[in-house]
């Protein structure tokens, strides 16, 4: 099979290209493929839209890429991808960009370069794996080329599996070779193969994922192949399902083996394929699954599961039984095929006209409008589908309001064959696989998401085998969640996609607690991480602290890594007793927390609100040093670790809280000094610098200035901090308009603007120690005239800087200088010359640009001041907006135009200071602001502000979400009217919001229905189910959702006593029957049947209701009375074999008759008669009346006496036979008319007849009975026997000795051997303490004895011990369940047993009362009470961390739930806060201690 024919391939690569900056670049690539591919042009993984940066344009098979105005970011690799149906390739082009020789290249920035290196080193796919169909038994390979440095590691899955998890290693092979070449190979495709294959590369730098899907077809099988070596099955040993019309059938196969085996599910032995109402499918959990939706009665059948492999078979068999609704249709549904836009009608009809219906398209209730019309005449109910489309394709039903459905199916034909499901649910990280039929090949298709047409990507599968089409979605995320959508011409087909988020769990609190107080003002508290704790999500330990009597707690320690953590008084406001806890965090919720065991009293220490900064000086200057403390202590001070003392070389001072220090006239030995002041509990240090005297340097002294020129008068110290002083003429100078005095670093300047005669004169600078003097001589000269810009300027760094000044005279000639030094020309740097204009031009300036610019003629000069400005580099507005979860780190970053610039962040206006949370960095021009891990108070504004420029950033610290951590899964109830309903969640923390909703609307809190928050509990309470209450429930917490299927139902009436489903009655002709049962609800309705008939009250027959009791009663029965009767409820019956006998009495001649009766009043007339002649009393006949009873007494019968006796209605068939030929009668197993063995025994059969020479014969169900090798007859005198063998079923009936005048008689029942089975095993159950736990299975037969134990001891019945019995189901339920409960239970049905174990958790003792204020008297009592939630749950009361024991004044009580403490004789030193603690909860009290 060549699946690479007329793939795209390159005809002509392109070559590199190099253009300068600023050009025009075109890239070219020949290709050739059959069909003409689609050309795509891409630049880092995203393909090239055309725009007036970019043209493409096609010559045949030339495809080019034009890029028109080349910058620098236009360098790198290009690649022309060329696709079509049967393959893909792709060619690389390399385009250099050359900068122009006149522009100065800018530094690219840092963090740019860094960014573009990691996405060159990371991971990509040049060429992706190919889907591919190949027949079963062919190979299939996969290829994909990848690149990236280093080269990555390539790990291949299916549907997320690794491949070693469920093939052999001879299955299939993983190859690499040179050129970044990865191949997979699979040999011998078989069904399970096909799938969702996934290719993920993985380097330092990053990862890529690629996915291919692999499509096995079928062949067609051999004739008898599918049935080779197939197992038998035996079929009368297959297990029985019954599920009710219109509900779903599940059935569950596990499978395992490698390779991994093939599944084919068959019903009536015809294998079953995907359907509307066939779903199949291998669950997380690795069932094979066959679902059967909305069962209908052609579904009954046997469904066999057949698995099979290479290295064998097996199958597995389930009958499936239908059970209609007690109140059926009229007429049902019948199926519909239509074609698309066509309408589409449903019809049925209901049993009365004034039932309503309600109509489904599966689970959907349909609604009248446009689409859906119904309509209802009479009993008949219609549907008309308008505009059918290919999503009407499906299930439909009416229901009645008691939940009788009919069901039928819409078959819609079209363009579309195969449909999309209505929807698919897969967890997050799975994949989501989609696959359409169309009726013809080569159609243009689409497939869309939410409305956006989607493109085959890496993790975007599109792939076409003729006229079926694939969409899979690789490693999916929650953000994949949406409504999918094929389109084919006009047709198209959708179905809903949710991507279940993965539950995470909150994490496990620390163990191990620890605290040593041995400290001074300080504690130490260690602990150890919890062995369960989970590695893969990041964690923090929160360590809290509490002060004694208050119920804040405040946090004072986090880390990530630490176990231990030292705590010092500083961190405390007020001196007390402090008690702290420790919790663990992380993105998915908190702990609980783990209380540390004692108490410690810490003080307040000192604080330093100033610190010591450290002193630069002067030789022979004043060193002052100064630092601030919170409170008022005696320090020291220390010079190089000598201790300091108030001299005439220093003098120290406080005042309050204020130390200061002072060296007088330092000398210059103390440069470098360390200076530190040392306090209780402070200690801070600052360094001393001390400067030689002040040397000036200068620039010529005798200045000639002309008039309205400005005069700058410049000198350099060695001493940048030295103070000066400007004189003129001996008078000193200050600062005023038109007269500037400069300091910049160690220059010293005096700048008047505009000279005048007046300004001549001696000017002197003078320092300390030093003196230098300048003539200025005003006169007119050359000079300045002119300034084209201003004076003063400000620049951003990077821009273009022109000073220009204009001179009085064109040919004079000038010099630049900058801060007093010549500018010479160097690259850069321009000095033109044009007429009277200077200028002076910097093409890109610098920070170190700044400065005091001057240009010097001979007797003029022109000053300039320019500032170079600190700018932000633009950050577009959604990186500056940033969003976390609580616990993730926040990096906020921006880029400054110079590297010395002084930023400072602040947040709410507040500067932000470095912490152990929070770091501050600054590399280069790169400014970072980084919160390890954020906490809800880290959100709000943050600015970054550098000179006048700021930048802004807005933080949002949210909550991560609320999980739902049970049940992970969602539920399916089914659950009686009247019962209490509970449906529970846990969330994965206490203050998660959640709500319910049903079937889509929002469920609020009334009388029947109860919402109630506890802990991370959440649970809805149905307080008495009805059938409305039925519907899906979804408790949704806006990140989660888990969904409750609930159906209520009437619950069954069932048939209490008998206990037997039939019963057999014997009576004689005129006895009183009474047939009685008792039913499980007294309401409910019962017919009675006769034969199958109605039965209806008479004067005979009497129906009878008392309570749960219902009796069917005949006064005097008479032969015709014989019947089959049934007592039938709506879900059960009982059935009643009743025979009524004759009054037929046999005699021997000799022997006494006695015919009796009883009458209904004493003063009947008495009349017997025979054979209609009336019989009078003789000496053989007595006739006797004893009240109501009638007796009629034949002495000694005779032959003659034989006949019918008759009185009133009543009669008496008397047969008076001959002299009695047999003497006894002896059965080996039982004396009896009726003899039950088990298949396999042997019957021996006897009697004795009155002479030995009487012949006898043997006669089964009335025929002769003949000697064979079975059959043994003989006669030993007067002993007749009859032997048979190894008895079978069908050897029952009834055997008979005839002896002519004689005959005896015996009933032979031969029995099955019994077999005892356990259809449904016992289940592991885990339970909470207090719960009931409960066990179920289901035993075959009915009538088996079982016996259940408890480690190895029997459980007998009691009120904590429930034992029962439905059918074939036993029941044991323990209640009130404790922990030493956990044990092994064993259900024993005559000698089978079948075994489970029983986990009982610890409940958590809850406070379920809070404690009020408590007020009492001085030498009063006061009781302190709660309740707690369990009964059994300990408790112990705490004051100021100390256990209360019980004593003469303190009494600890409890009650059921209830708990208290009373104290006697109280005094004033009893009131404070007292608190009652258990294993998982706390409360508090106050208790007010009044003065008598």
């Amino acid at each position: 099979m060549d699946v690479f024919g007329g793939a795209p391939r390159v005809l002509g690569y392109p070559r590199p290209v190099l253009v300068k900056s600023g050009s025009d670049a075109v890239l070219k690539c020949q290709i050739g493929g059959d069909p003409q591919p689609d050309v795509v042009w891409e630049r880092r993984n995203e393909p090239i839209v055309p725009d007036g940066h970019y043209r493409i344009a096609q010559d045949g098979k030339v495809y080019t890429l034009f890029i028109s105005g080349v910058t620098l970011a236009d360098a790198g690799q290009y690649i022309c991808r060329a696709k079509n149906s049967i393959g893909e390739t792709y060619a690389a082009a390399t385009l250099k960009v050359e900068e122009q020789a006149q522009e100065p290249q800018q530094p690219q920035p840092q963090s740019q370069k860094e960014e573009d290196l990691f996405q060159d080193n990371k991971p990509r796919f040049l060429i992706k794996p190919l889907s591919l169909r190949v027949d079963r038994g062919e190979d299939a390979a996969f290829s994909c080329k990848l690149w990236g440095d280093p080269l990555p590691e390539v790990v291949w899955e299916k549907d997320g599996k690794q491949l070693k998890e469920i093939y052999e290693s001879s299955h299939f092979h993983i190859g690499q070779q040179d050129g970044g070449w990865f191949q997979l190979k699979i040999f011998r495709t078989r069904a399970p193969d096909g799938g969702v294959y996934t290719c993920k590369a993985v380097n330092d730098h990053g990862e890529a994922v690629a996915g291919a899907v692999l499509l096995v077809e079928p062949i067609p099988e051999q004739r008898g192949e599918s049935h080779q070596n197939e197992p038998q099955l035996n079929v009368a040993k297959a297990k029985n399902f019954t599920v009710t019309e219109g509900k779903h059938a599940k059935f569950r196969c596990y499978v395992t083996g490698k390779p991994k085996p093939e599944i084919v599910w068959k019903k009536d032995g015809e294998p079953i394929g995907p359907g509307r109402r066939h779903l199949l499918f291998e669950d997380r959990e690795g069932y094979y699954t066959l679902k059967v939706l909305y069962c209908k009665q052609q579904d009954v059948g046997l469904y066999i599961c057949a698995a099979s492999n290479a290295l064998g078979n097996t199958l597995s068999a389930v009958r499936l039984s239908v059970k209609g609704p007690p109140v059926r249709f009229k007429r049902a549904l019948q199926d519909v095929e239509v074609r698309e836009r066509d309408v589409a009608v449903l019809e049925c009809e209901v049993p009365e006209e004034s039932i309503p219906t309600a109509w489904y398209l599966e689970d959907q209730r349909l609604q009248p409008g446009s689409k859906y019309g119904m309509e209802q005449k009479g009993t008949r109910r219609r549907l008309t589908i308008r505009d059918v489309g290919a999503d009407d394709d499906g299930v439909y039903l009416c229901e009645m309001p008691d939940g009788g459905k009919s069901i039928a199916e819409l078959a819609v034909k079209g363009t579309i064959v195969k449909k999309l499901p209505r929807r698919l649910e897969v967890l997050e990280g799975e994949n989501a696989a989609f696959c359409v039929e169309v009726e013809e090949e080569e159609m243009e298709v689409f497939w869309f998401k939410d409305g956006l047409q989607l493109r085959e990507t890496h993790q975007t599968i599109i792939k076409s085998f003729g006229k079926t089409h694939i969409l899979v979605f690789v490693n999916t995320s929650y953000q994949d969640s949406g409504t999918v959508t094929f389109v084919a011409g006009r047709s198209k087909t959708s179905c809903k996609l949710r991507v279940k988020a993965i539950r995470h769990c909150p994490p496990i609190c620390p163990v191990g607690v620890q605290m040593n107080t041995e400290c001074p003002n300080g504690v130490v508290l260690s602990w150890s991480p919890s062995p369960n704790l989970q590695n893969s999500t990041k964690s923090v330990y929160v360590v809290e602290v509490q002060e004694v009597g208050s119920q804040e707690w405040q946090r004072c320690v986090t880390t990530e890594t630490g176990t231990s953590a030292e705590i010092l008084g500083d961190i405390v406001p007020c001196e007390g007793d402090y008690r702290f806890r420790i919790c663990c965090m992380n993105k998915y919720g908190r702990s609980g927390h783990v209380e540390f065991p004692r108490v410690v009293h810490l003080t307040p220490g000192p604080k330093i609100k100033t610190p010591l900064r450290n002193a630069a000086v002067t030789e022979g200057e004043d060193a002052v040093f100064s630092i601030e403390l919170s409170a008022s202590m005696i320090g020291t001070w220390f010079l190089n670790s000598t201790q300091l003392q108030a001299s005439e070389r220093c003098s120290i001072s406080q005042s309050k809280t204020l130390h200061t220090l002072c060296f007088h006239n330092v000398p210059n030995v103390y440069d470098g000094a360390e200076i530190t002041f040392i306090a209780t509990g402070v200690r801070d240090s600052a360094v001393l610098q001390v400067q030689g005297m002040a040397v000036w340097s200068s620039l010529p002294r005798n200045k000639k200035v002309e008039s309205g020129n400005p005069i700058v008068l410049y000198c350099e110290i060695s001493n940048p901090a030295a103070d000066v002083r400007w004189f003129k003429d001996g008078q000193e100078l200050h600062r005023e308009e038109g007269l500037n005095i400069q300091s910049d670093g160690s220059m010293r300047r005096i700048v008047l603007q505009s000279s005048e005669y007046s300004h001549s004169g001696v000017y002197t600078c003078q320092s300390n120690d030093d003196i230098v003097t300048f003539h200025v001589d005003v006169e007119g000269k050359c000079q300045f005239v002119g300034f084209v810009a201003e004076r003063n300027r400000s620049v951003d760094t990077g821009h273009p800087l022109v000073l220009r000044c204009e001179l009085s005279d064109p040919d004079a000639e000038v010099c630049w200088l900058k801060d007093g030094e010549p500018i010479c020309p160097q690259s850069g740097i321009d000095m033109q010359i044009n007429g009277n204009t200077r200028t002076l031009v910097i093409e890109s300036v610098d920070f170190y640009d700044s400065g005091t610019y001057a240009c010097r003629s001979a007797d003029d000069v022109a000053v300039f001041e320019v500032d170079i400005t600190v700018s932000f580099k633009e950050i577009p507005e959604e990186e500056r907006q940033k969003s976390t979860t609580e616990l993730d780190p926040v990096v906020l970053h921006c880029e400054l135009s110079r590297p010395d610039a002084t930023a400072r962040w602040l947040k709410d206006g507040a500067e932000v200071l470095q912490t152990d949370n929070v770091t501050i960095q600054a590399e280069g021009t790169m400014r970072r602001l980084i919160i390890r891990s954020a906490q809800l108070s880290d959100a709000g504004a943050y600015t970054c502000q550098a000179g006048d420029n700021t930048m802004s950033f807005t933080v949002n610290v949210k909550e991560p979400p609320v999980m739902i951590v049970d049940p992970k899964d969602d539920v399916h109830m089914d659950r009686y009217v009247s019962e209490v309903i509970v449906l529970n969640c846990e969330l994965s923390r206490s203050n998660g919001q959640a709500c319910w909703f049903k079937d889509g609307l929002k469920v609020q809190d009334c009388k029947n229905i109860q919402l109630s928050a506890e802990g991370p509990y959440r649970t809805l309470t149905i307080q008495c189910a009805s059938t409305r209450d039925s519907g899906e429930y979804v408790c949704d917490t806006g990140g989660d959702s888990v969904f409750f299927q609930l159906s209520v139902t009437e619950a069954p009436v069932r048939i209490v006593s008998p206990s037997t489903p039939e019963v057999e009655v014997h009576l004689i002709a005129s006895e009183r029957l009474v047939l009685s049962c008792e039913i499980s609800k007294a309401e409910a309705e019962v017919c009675w049947y006769c034969d199958g008939m109605e039965v209806e009250e008479s004067e005979e027959l009497i129906l009878e209701e008392d309570g749960v009791h219902r009796s069917l009663i005949i006064r005097r029965t008479t032969i015709d009375d014989s019947a089959e009767y049934v007592c039938e409820t709506a879900d059960d019956s009982v059935t009643f074999w009743v025979k009524i006998e004759d009054g037929i009495i046999q005699n021997f001649a000799g022997e006494a008759v006695v015919l009796e009766l009883e009458v209904s009043r004493e003063n009947a007339e008495v009349c017997w008669m025979k054979d209609g002649v009336k019989v009078e009393e003789s000496s053989n006949i007595t006739i006797h009346v004893d009240g109501l009873i009638r007796k009629l007494i034949i002495h000694s019968p005779a032959l003659a006496d034989s006949g019918l006796y008759t009185y009133d209605s009543i009669s008496f068939h008397v047969t008076v036979q001959g002299v009695k030929l047999f003497k006894s009668v002896s059965l080996c197993v039982v004396a009896s008319d009726v003899q039950e063995m088990v298949e396999g025994d042997d019957l021996v059969l006897a009697c004795e007849v009155s002479r030995a020479n009487a012949p006898v014969q043997w006669l089964f169900n009335e025929k002769p009975l003949l000697p064979d090798s079975r059959t043994y007859i003989e006669s030993y005198g007067t002993l007749r026997k009859l032997i048979i063998s190894n008895m079978q079923p069908s050897d029952s009936g009834k055997y008979m000795c005839d002896a002519v005048d004689d005959k005896m008689m015996t009933v032979v029942k031969v029995q099955v051997p019994r077999v005892v089975e356990f259809l449904t095993e016992l289940h592991n159950t885990t339970v909470m303490e207090s719960e009931e736990a409960t066990f179920k299975c289901v035993v075959s037969p009915e009538d088996v004895q079982m016996v259940w134990f408890m480690d190895g001891e029997i459980i007998k019945p009691s009120e904590r011990f429930i034992i029962g019995q439905n059918g074939l189901c036993h029941t044991l339920i323990i209640r009130n369940v404790q922990l030493l409960d956990s044990s092994r239970i064993t259900a024993e049905a005559e000698g089978v047993i079948s075994k489970a174990s029983l986990k009982v958790q610890e409940a958590q003792v809850l406070f379920t009362k809070k404690m009020e204020v408590v007020m009492a008297e001085e030498f009063g009592e006061a009781t302190l009470e709660t309740e707690v939630s369990l009964e059994s749950g300990e408790v112990q009361w705490m004051r100021q961390g100390v256990v209360i024991q019980p004593g003469p004044r303190h009494t600890l009580t409890q009650s059921g739930r209830k708990r208290s403490l009373k104290i006697t004789n109280l005094s004033l030193s009893d009131r404070g806060t007292y608190r009652c603690e258990t294993l998982h909860d706390r409360t508090q009290v106050k208790l007010n201690v009044e003065r008598k």
